[in-house]
């Protein structure tokens, strides 16, 4: 039986150490698992679109969407009708029913805007789900990065950006 020297133990120990940890679903794997922004962070994000277009803001605004439903805005334009709802996946249960099908495309890059109703029917909201601003908390897996948190933040400030261009030109229904 042939020894082996403790640099070729290390080695090889090493080596069966990572092996024995690759079996298993990639799925389940600690890697390449994609999450979405704490809430607190999408807010940090939107806030900065809107003062992009120098806007100030407020938070907080309760907005109509049906005889009984309501939704509150993560961001509002301080003395304007454009809010920003960033939906969680539990808000997203709850809402169910009460807001419309998402449009075809949201998670490629649609815009979801949503206006209340009865006094609040002057009122613009973008929709965010969160799902669809998800990144690569850990780029070290097999397939690298899929989305970093950076692309992810500016694909949030682009798109608040746009709405608000869109609203400023009155081009939002």
């Amino acid at each position: 039986m042939a020894r082996l020297d403790r640099r070729e133990f290390l080695v090889l120990s090493g080596a069966t150490f990572a092996l024995a940890g690759c079996g298993g679903s990639q799925k389940n794997a600690q890697y390449d698992i994609l999450k979405p922004p704490d809430e607190r962070t999408a807010t940090t994000w939107i806030v900065k679109a809107f003062r992009k277009e120098k806007l100030d803001v407020e938070s907080g605004r309760k907005i109509k969407i049906g005889p009984s439903a309501y939704v509150v805005a993560d961001v509002s334009a301080s003395e304007k009708p454009w809010s920003v709802v960033w939906l969680r996946a539990d808000e997203q249960q709850e809402l169910k029913g009460k807001l419309p099908k998402a449009p075809a495309g949201l998670a490629e890059g649609a815009l979801w805007v949503h206006r209340g109703i009865g006094d609040d029917e002057n009122e613009r909201m973008l929709i965010l789900l969160e799902q669809n601003y998800e990144y690569d908390p850990d780029p070290r897996g097999e397939r690298g990065v899929v989305r970093s948190v950076q692309e992810v933040e500016a694909r949030t400030v682009r798109d608040v950006t746009d709405f608000l261009v869109r609203a400023k030109a009155g081009e939002i229904e």
